[in-house]
């Protein structure tokens, strides 16, 4: 009898431990899909659909006319515009940020943030090829371009653009060792050229995210 108890008390401790695994491994899931999308995990690719949930590392694409909202495991919002890509990572914690690497397009993030969480660093950060933007409870926009000369900059091909709608948002470009972060808030809107540091802040508007075609 005693046996069997401690074969028992065995199977709910792996239960419970696997679990805490799962619980860790699910970042968010999706909660709005208009036009076709794709996710691929592990190498596999499979269309996206309502309520699937969503794992660190998963690969999002959105086709022309489509897009995806997602719900992240803390209530924190985002919106994949068409003819995007990114990659998610983990969840939002007091010891590291939650991710979203931006491949191709644009994304929308409205982020929760408790008093609770670190106030000193990000809780939530969007990574594209030459930009990071670091938050802790905002509302803004990431937009990266591949392949198309950058507004006052013609010689180069890849830009970012980060607007903020609410909030305040850090960009820096981490292709470059001796370019300093800007401060980005409510309204405005900054710029990464290549490997150049981020624009000033100007007011939303002047690029391409205040421009109609982002609305």
């Amino acid at each position: 009898m005693r046996k069997n108890c401690l074969s028992g008390s065995v199977l709910i401790l792996t239960l419970l431990l696997a679990s805490q695994v799962f619980a860790q491994d699910r970042v968010g899931s999706i909660t709005g899909l208009e036009g076709e999308s794709t996710l691929e995990r592990a190498g596999r690719q499979s269309p996206v659909a309502l309520a699937m949930e969503l794992k660190g590392g998963d690969r999002l694409r959105t086709g022309s006319h489509s897009h995806l909202n997602i719900t992240l495991a803390d209530g924190s919002q985002l919106t994949l515009f068409e003819d995007s890509s990114m990659v998610l990572g983990g969840v939002p914690s007091t010891h590291r940020a939650s991710l979203a690497n931006l491949l191709k397009g644009r994304l929308r993030s409205l982020i929760q943030w408790s008093p609770s969480l670190s106030s000193s660093s990000s809780v939530f950060e969007v990574h594209t090829p030459n930009a990071i933007a670091g938050v802790r409870g905002t509302d803004f926009e990431t937009a990266y371009t591949e392949g198309r000369p950058c507004p006052g900059f013609p010689d180069c091909l890849r830009y970012t653009d980060v607007g903020v709608f609410k909030g305040v948002v850090e960009v820096s470009n981490p292709t470059s060792k001796t370019a300093a972060p800007v401060t980005v808030t409510e309204g405005h809107e900054t710029k990464v050229p290549c490997e150049l540091p981020p624009t000033a802040s100007a007011p939303l508007g002047l690029g391409e995210i205040g421009g109609p075609s982002y609305h």
